[in-house]
Order: C-alpha cells, then structure tokens, then sequence
C-alpha cells in the first residue's frame, strides 16, 4: 500500500469534526500562503523598482552632461556629473585602459568585488539592462554606460545603488509573517476543531438517542436546540418520521390484535358448537339449525375479513391486478340494494336516483368497495337509523353517494379512517377489524376511483365515490 493510500486510509478513519478541522487549516493555510505570496511580490517591487528608477534616471542625467564635454579626459570633472546623481548612486568611471578618473564614493566596494558576486539568476521581476551582486551582507544594484570621446580611448561608466538596508527589513518581514502565519495555523486548526464539534454537537446527540430507540420503545426523540438552521430541521423532519413511524408500528400492533380477535372468534364460535353437537345437540333440531344458521355467518364473516387481508397484502405489493371489463354500475348498485333489503331488518335502506352509467373495472371488487362502504354505515347507524345511495351522472363521472344518520366522524379522525386497523372508538360495542375502510381504499385506487368524506358527530356520514365513466380508451 502506498503512502497516499495510507493516508487516505488514515483521513478517511478521522472524525467529521477533524476532517472539518483539517479542511478549514487547510484553506486558511492557502489563503495565508497566497497573502503572503502576494505581499512578497508587492514589497520586491517595491524594493527594486526604486533603485531601478534612481539608476536609470542617474545615467539619462549624466549622459546630458557627457554631451557637452569636450573630446578631453582632462576636463573630465567629477562635480557636474555628482549633482546629477540621485541620492544614494555612487558612480565610477573607469577608462578602457583600467584607469579609474571619476569615483564618487571612496568607501564603495570595488568593481572587482562587484563582479564577483554578481548574481546569475537575479529575480525575473528585475531590469534585464541592470546586474545584482551580492557582496559580504550587500545587495548590490549596477548599471554601465558607455563614453567614446573623438581623441581618447573609451570609458565605462559604472552607477552603483544598495538596497542592503530595505533587505534586511524584508528579512525581518519574512520572519514576522512566517512567525504571524505559525501562529495563525495553530489558531485555525484549533478554533476549527472547536467550532465543528460545538457544531456538530446535535448529530451526536442525534446518533445517541437513534441507538436507545427500538422498535418495541419508540418513545425517545431527538433534541432541538434554539437554533433555526439545517441541523435542527433535520432534527424535526427525523422526529417527524419517528411519529409516523410509532403510528405505523401502533397501526400494525392495533391490526395484529385486531385480527387476532377477529380470527378467534370464529373459532371459539365454532368449538363451541362442536361440543354442544357432541354432546347430544345433533338430536335437537332447533339447536342444530341455530348452530348451522351461527357457522356459517362466522364462517362468512371469516371469509370477508381474510378476502380484505389478501386485498390489502397484494396492494402492499403493488401485486393488486384486477381482470377489468365495462360494468353497468346501476346493476351493481341495484344487486347490492336488493340484498341488503332482505338481510337489514334493522334500518332503512333507500336508494333514492340510480342514474345508468358504464365504468370499466372489476365486478366483484367494485362489489366488495360498495359492500363495504354500506356495511359500514350499518355499523355505526343505530337501530331505526336510514342508510341511502344515490347515484348521479355528472360529466365524465359517476358520483355515487352512500348516506347514513349514524354517529358521526370526528373532524380529526376523518383522514385517518381509510388506515389500516384504525377505529375511532376501540373499546366500542361495534365490533370490526378495522380493515374495511383500507380495504375500500386500495380498491378504489385500483380502479382510479376517488372517494371524500363528510361527517358531522350525531347527524350521520356521507361517502362519496366519483367514478370515472368508460369512454373505450381501455385495452380490449
């Protein structure tokens, strides 16, 4: 593995605060590195482009006053060429021969001191036209000129400029920044390991109350701060899902319990009888045809409730494929009206318009939805009540209304009716598996077919279904 791997490795096993730590070093580390950059050049800017300027200005000044020199070395005077240098330019002026006739500055190093050090890489930002030596401690600025007088042979001007001085307070800069960019890192790295755990100090106590919660104890939540920001509404969107979640699991529980009630019932009923026909009951005609007449309403009750298991497992699987054909949905509404006429005794049963339409979908199952949506109103319609349907053509739909002056919905409970094992009052005498409702719902979203609730406590509930009419775009 090599090194980069290692490393990768190692970042990779680091806490989020840490990497979040590294990462804003790292910025800061560049951002000072390009500060620095960028000062660096300002301050050898500032450093060399003086003497550059001093040089050259010195040498156009001189070269004015070589112009009116006479073709002689003797009237060669040093006093006219010195005030025409810049303060701090030291010129020298040295025949071909090697004499030395001009020197402004006796302490000066000497030329040959000069070429010795001078520098075969000066910095790129310099002027080509000018050299840079660096003699002992010095830093060393040159530029040459060259004087051809008529009658003599030629000489060299020399126009020498230190900037020994502002090099050393570069020097001491350079060590004041490296020190201040030390100093600076360190902060960095430590108010960012700071910052993010302070930070991320929410996701930790997120991950700590995630790990306590269980499936059989949901009750625990995650902690929201006073903070408006994204950490605090991930905390809320996750506490939301956990409400739904418990509800889901006390739907699941409700359901289990239910079923598991509707399911031994049945067989209790059964049992029962069974021994009274053991013990002789077979004989008693009476009690036969009451046992007889009781199994097989337990029986049909058994079948309704594993028919709406079945419904509601194949649409959990998105495996609810029902064979569809074109229905008449006034036959099916009357099937159901005659029916229900001879085995409810107990209410009144209207069917007050039942306006002839085609629907495409499948028999039975649009059977089963309406079934259960009238059953229902049975249910919860006390003895003497009304239960009615109507059932009316409006445009591209069928709105089929089943009507009843039962006990009511609740407001708050109206859209939590169609959930699976739900029912408004548990411990009420009405029995039921809480499975219908749901049961008619995946139906109907099966079929494409959209049903809306209206209820007021003590003054009944209305179903109304609007189900789309054939208009022959189906598949053959």
């Amino acid at each position: 593995m090599s090194f980069i791997d290692r490393l990768k490795r190692k970042y990779n096993g680091f806490e989020i605060s840490k990497k979040i730590a590294f990462a804003y070093a790292t910025f800061f580390a560049l951002l000072l590195g390009l500060i620095n950059f960028v000062m660096w050049l300002g301050f050898m800017n500032a450093l060399f482009t003086p003497a550059e300027r001093a040089i050259n200005y010195s040498m156009v000044e001189v070269a004015g006053v070589l112009e009116n020199l006479n073709d002689n070395y003797a009237s060669f005077n040093k006093d006219p060429l010195r005030d025409k240098l810049v303060a701090g330019v030291v010129l020298r002026v040295v025949t071909d021969d090697g004499k030395l006739i001009v020197n402004t500055d006796e302490n000066y190093p000497s030329i040959e001191d000069f070429n010795s050090g001078i520098m075969r890489d000066p910095p790129s930002f310099t002027d080509e036209d000018l050299q840079i030596s660096e003699f002992r401690n010095a830093l060393i600025y040159c530029g040459t000129m060259r004087f051809e007088p008529t009658n003599e042979q030629g000489a060299t001007l020399y126009f020498f400029r230190t900037i020994t001085s502002e090099l050393k307070t570069f020097h001491r800069l350079e060590t004041i920044l490296f020190g201040i960019d030390a100093v600076g890192l360190f902060l960095a790295l430590v108010a960012g390991l700071w910052l993010s755990r302070k930070t991320l100090t929410p996701i930790k106590e997120m991950n700590k109350v995630a790990r306590e919660i269980v499936f059989e104890n949901m009750d625990g939540r995650i902690p929201i701060g006073e903070a408006n920001d994204e950490l605090a509404e991930l905390g809320k969107t996750l506490n939301e899902m956990l409400d739904r979640l418990q509800g889901g699991i006390d739907q699941q529980k409700d359901f289990v319990a239910n079923t598991s009630h509707e399911l031994g019932q049945p067989a209790t009923v059964f049992l029962g009888y069974v021994n009274l026909l053991k013990d002789g009951g077979i004989n008693d005609p009476e009690l036969l045809n009451e046992a007889i007449e009781v199994i097989g309403k337990e029986a049909n009750n058994l079948k309704n409730l594993l028919e709406n298991i079945s419904i509601l497992s194949r649409s959990d699987r998105n495996r609810l494929n029902f064979s569809k054909e074109v229905l008449d949905i006034d036959d099916i509404i009357f099937d159901i009206i005659r029916s229900a006429k001879v085995y409810v005794t107990t209410h009144e049963v209207k069917l007050t318009r039942n306006d002839p339409a085609k629907i495409f979908g499948n028999g039975a199952a649009v059977k089963q939805l309406i079934r259960a949506l009238f059953e229902n109103a049975i249910k919860y319609t006390p003895e003497g009540g009304f239960v009615k349907i109507n059932s009316v053509v409006k445009g591209d739909k069928v709105f089929l209304s089943i009507s009843d002056s039962g006990i009511g919905i609740a407001p708050e409970y109206q859209s939590k009716i169609f959930d699976r094992g739900f029912r408004v009052n548990k411990k009420s005498a009405v029995k039921g598996s809480g499975l219908g409702l749901a049961m008619a719902k995946a139906i109907a979203d099966n079929h494409k077919i959209k049903i809306t609730v209206e209820s007021e406590l003590g003054k009944g509930t209305t179903f109304t279904l609007a189900i789309p009419i054939d208009e022959g775009n189906h598949e053959s």
